[in-house]
């Protein structure tokens, strides 16, 4: 917890400037600074709760039970595994939605700190993003133990795990700064995303298949860079149909974008967060 303490140290004293802090490399105080927030989001979430790091899985389970019930009478054509496809699609998209929905406010909600402290904005909503992360990851361990039962995972299908949780992580994080930092000006983002995001979900194949798409309208879930990700996933934990390159090929190009827009009008608009919180 050294690094937080150091930003209260910041906060109890604004003259204490980054020439009194201990002789560090910039990376490494940003580092120690990253995890220690980490450290203490994942804390704060599960403290007083009697069954901790296992609501990690019981949501995505309860989920899971709830909509593969109840959509179970209006799919025509079975889909392999179902529950199982219904899980992993979970998985990744509480990740994306709660990094989505936490951080975008996240700014505005540390204005305290952010008047008070000298350090780099970014660790606020990067600590949430990397404390959800290793929720997901926990979560993604855990269900490889059943899904190695039913023998649809391989290790040529490594490359595309990684693949998704490369692509995953930098769409979150390009999406969450550029979010963040809009709604420090415009506080009807964050308003905006919530109800994004609830539409967002059912235009992403978690509780259907790509297959299900209606070709008239096909163009809009190729343009969601959400689908290429939870294709990939499917396909390595599933042997599910993998997302066409033309597909991956685009939705790789437009999560590239958001993350260079996101770094760059974080920055742009970080240094008028004293101003505007």
């Amino acid at each position: 917890m050294f690094c937080y303490h150091r930003i209260t140290v910041y906060a109890a004293n604004p003259t204490f400037t980054e020439y009194n802090r201990p002789m560090k490399s910039e990376f490494q105080y940003y580092k120690e600074l990253l995890w220690s927030m980490t450290e203490k989001e994942l804390r704060a979430r599960y403290k007083y709760t009697f069954l901790g790091f296992l609501w990690l899985v019981i949501n995505p389970v309860l989920q899971m039970l709830v909509i593969g019930f109840i959509f179970t009478f209006f799919i025509k054509q079975p889909i392999a595994h179902y529950y199982f496809h219904l899980f992993i699609g979970l998985l990744i998209w509480n990740f994306f939605s709660i990094s989505l929905s936490k951080t975008t406010p996240s700014i505005v909600n540390e204005r305290e700190l952010i008047k008070k402290s000298k350090f780099p904005r970014s660790i606020i909503p990067l600590s949430i993003i990397l404390s959800n992360f290793i929720h997901l990851i926990l979560g993604m361990l855990l269900f490889v133990i059943p899904v190695l039962f039913i023998h649809t995972v391989s290790l040529h299908t490594i490359p595309a795990t990684i693949a998704g949780f490369v692509l995953l992580l930098a769409f979150t994080t390009g999406l969450s700064l550029l979010t963040s930092a809009l709604n420090v000006r415009f506080r009807d983002v964050n308003f905006i995303i919530q109800a994004l995001l609830i539409v967002w979900f059912y235009a992403t194949p978690i509780i259907y298949t790509f297959s299900f798409i209606p070709h008239l309208y096909i163009w809009f879930w190729r343009i969601n860079p959400m689908t290429s990700i939870v294709q990939l996933f499917q396909y390595a934990f599933l042997d599910a149909d993998a997302p066409g390159p033309a597909m991956l090929a685009m939705n790789i190009f437009i999560i590239i974008c958001i993350s260079i827009i996101g770094v760059k009008v974080f920055r742009k608009e970080s240094k008028n967060f004293d101003d505007w919180v």
